[in-house]
């Protein structure tokens, strides 16, 4: 019997993101984009120093659930990296992308709520969608798109 590795992956569990202060994370994606906190939790050095290949390091951990996906938020407690904003094309940086139903409603509420656009709003009528990049409170771009003529 040969390994079919899609017989084995059940599904995409969750997106995760260093941030540098969590409960101002939180706030954001609780608040503002109304997500659900799962669960939140400390992990010491002896949990998560093999895990996060950074010894001694101490966490804390929330995972966030709304909208079909699952965010964990992670805050290093003790072994605090640079928090230097890295541009959207450096290797490595992702971002988390939420359709809509209202585009031009969800950037209005983001920008009286406090919140940047990363990015002017495109309309890309041969993928049929519209969108925008959003900046979460660390600088993670929240991509929110609309597929234009929706039922």
């Amino acid at each position: 019997m040969s390994f079919e590795v899609k017989d084995c992956i059940k599904k995409l569990h969750h997106s995760g993101f260093i941030v540098k202060d969590l409960d101002r994370s939180l706030r954001f994606y609780q608040d503002t984009l109304k997500m659900d906190l799962k669960m939140r939790w400390i992990e010491t050095a002896e949990q998560c120093d093999v895990g996060m290949c950074v010894p001694g390091c101490k966490l804390e951990l929330a995972q966030l659930v709304g909208y079909g996906a699952e965010v964990e938020l992670i805050q290093f407690l003790d072994e605090a990296g640079t928090d230097a904003l890295l541009e959207p094309n450096h290797i490595g940086v992702g971002h988390i992308s939420f359709e809509v139903y209202d585009l031009q409603a969800m950037v209005a509420y983001l920008e009286e709520a406090g919140y940047k656009m990363a990015s002017e709003v495109m309309v890309v009528p041969e993928l049929n969608i519209t969108w925008v990049h959003a900046l979460d409170p660390d600088g993670v771009h929240i991509e929110l798109m609309q597929f234009l003529n929706q039922d």
